[in-house]
């Protein structure tokens, strides 16, 4: 019962007031402050950890609700490592522009510098898309570089356009490997020592070159990789008009645990915006089409041969997001099964030789990461399952739940709302996944049963859009979940005639899981419902790269009610 623990409740509600109140007047950017703020989630996860396993656990057994607790109390566990490992990850962020501003200045006064072939991989872009990012390329301000357009869409007007802005035009008419095969096939093609990719969508500043290669004069270094910094909202924001109130769903990972990791030298290389070395390629037989992150795999293949991913966390290139609500989740999707492949590939985290224990712990995040996914699918799901079966994910009185699960969970989301500088607001951060649920567990239990007979789905940016659209097939299971989690809540209540329904075991638990897990299910569903872009994606809004908790909020109420 909550008397029973007034003490304790009161301690923690004076505990994250104090936090509240503290917390903006603190400068998140010392190592010492996110060291204080990183120890105390560990201390109350440990502690929350602890009460998991002694206290809400019935014992093993055959019966349904013990094999729905102990899978939801592993998932649970496997999750907690995950978001432990991100918290220590971020306590040093790495700042490598004093170091790309000594390289810069050696580079200048160099006779003569490294060539560079510029790679633009294209398979179906639209032509005002691939003519920015080609004309960007052309601007760099560098003195030894070649532009090439490598085609996979053997489109004619493409070939015409290459000519017409002088860059060089290279067609793969067999699509084997996809954009690996396409950047190998490429390579044989071309001779400069760096080779720079950049994504179709993506515009070059034009001292993206000055800013990376230098760093590259370092013998151990391989790949320097810049962040992806997007002009137009992602689909999340667009359709729940908040370019002005959160960041995109990848700031936070490009901007904050990239740099988290690169201060373990285990950053990674994600597909544009990067310099690498032509030797390091020719080392590891080029871009490895054995999966389809061939950007992740590429990292560890180099790292795996004692080169490293160099993180330069400066805005050099510019690109566009998924705002398309269904090409979103297509490329969450593909993003979620080539990782995951890259778990079960010969040379992958587990199997590859010559990587260090750390090399390995950083090479399985991501492959965790996505794993996870299943655990986020039972959380939507559990609700449904305890009102209609009576099956509870683990026993907790509402007391315990306020003194033990309430404190680590708060300092969770508000730790790292403070630690990735404000880029990660809650509950709105998750609806990335909880859109693309059904499609992400679908995808993990194929690659399960045959990790690689998957395919690559491109993300469409070809998108000019006047009327507004429901995606009924994104929307349909959600939809479907709501009715069938609100229903069971509704009939229980009505059959326990009120008064005993809140006598009912773990009814406090499950009811705050209820609102949660609806909460997040009704944005999924307003996610699905694609605005219009009238003028495309060049012409939209951009969005911010910092949030609001309050702004977040006023957007939200705004797009119930309005």
């Amino acid at each position: 019962m909550i008397s029973a623990q007034y003490p304790e409740v009161l301690a923690t509600f004076l505990l994250f007031a104090g936090l509240w109140l503290i917390s903006p007047m603190l400068s998140w950017s010392k190592v010492s402050v996110r060291l204080v703020a990183v120890s105390l989630f560990l201390l109350l996860n440990a502690r929350y950890v602890w009460w998991r396993l002694v206290a809400t656990l019935v014992p093993v057994s055959a019966d349904p609700e013990a094999l729905w607790t102990w899978l939801f109390v592993i998932l649970e566990l496997f999750a907690t490592v995950v978001l432990t490992w991100h918290f220590i990850v971020l306590i040093r962020p790495s700042n490598r522009s004093l170091e790309a501003d000594l390289a810069e200045r050696s580079l200048r006064t160099q006779d003569e510098v490294k060539g560079v072939d510029i790679f633009i991989p294209t398979y179906n872009e639209p032509e005002d898309i691939l003519r920015r990012t080609i004309e960007a390329a052309c601007k760099i301000d560098y003195p030894n570089f070649k532009v090439w357009v490598l085609d996979d869409g053997d489109r004619e007007w493409l070939r015409d356009l290459c000519k017409n802005l002088k860059v060089s035009y290279l067609l793969r008419v067999e699509r084997k490997g996809f954009k690996a095969g396409n950047l190998n096939h490429a390579l044989t093609k071309t001779k400069n020592p760096l080779i720079c990719v950049v994504d179709a969508d993506f515009a070059l500043a034009s001292n993206f070159l000055w800013r990376t290669v230098g760093l590259l004069d370092d013998p151990l270094i391989g790949i320097v990789q810049t962040p992806q910094i997007f002009i137009n909202p992602d689909a999340i924001q667009y359709n729940l008009y908040g370019e002005k109130a959160w960041p995109e769903a990848q700031c936070m990972f490009t901007d904050m645990m990239q740099s988290g990791r690169d201060t373990w030298d285990n950053a990674f290389c994600y597909g544009t915006g990067f310099v690498i070395k032509r030797e390091c390629l020719e080392l590891v037989g080029g871009f490895p089409e054995a999966t389809i992150t061939e950007d992740l795999h590429t990292s560890y293949l180099l790292v795996s041969h004692g080169f490293k991913t160099r993180f330069l966390n400066e805005p050099l290139s510019f690109g566009l997001a998924a705002q398309d609500v269904e090409g979103f989740v297509t490329q969450r999707t593909r993003w979620c099964i080539g990782t995951l492949q890259c778990f079960a590939v010969e040379d992958g985290v587990l199997r590859a030789k010559r990587l260090s224990v750390i090399d390995r712990l950083f090479f399985l995040d991501p492959v965790m990461y996505h794993i996870g996914t299943i655990w986020k699918f039972c959380i939507l799901i559990a609700p449904a399952l305890y009102w209609w079966f009576g099956i509870s994910p683990f026993h907790s009185d509402l007391g315990h739940l306020l003194v033990v699960f309430a404190p680590r969970m708060l300092l969770s989301i508000y730790g790292f709302y403070w630690l990735s500088n404000r880029k990660t607001i809650p509950l709105v951060s998750e609806l990335d996944r909880v859109v693309s649920i059904f499609s992400l567990v679908t995808g993990v239990f194929k690659l399960f049963v045959n990790p690689f007979r998957q395919t690559f789905a491109t993300t469409s940016k070809e998108l000019d859009s006047t009327k507004t659209q429901i995606h009924w097939p994104l929307m349909r299971p959600h939809l479907i979940l709501i009715v069938l989690t609100a229903t069971g809540m509704a009939y229980q209540y009505f059959c326990a005639q009120g008064e005993q329904f809140f006598m009912r075991p773990n009814v406090g638990l499950m009811i705050s899981l209820t609102v949660y897990v609806l909460w997040l299910l009704f944005f999924a569903c307003l996610v699905c419902v694609q605005r219009p872009i009238p003028k495309g994606l060049l012409n939209t809004v951009e969005g911010v790269r910092q949030g609001s908790i309050r702004a977040t909020v006023k957007v939200l109420l705004k797009r119930i009610f309005l």
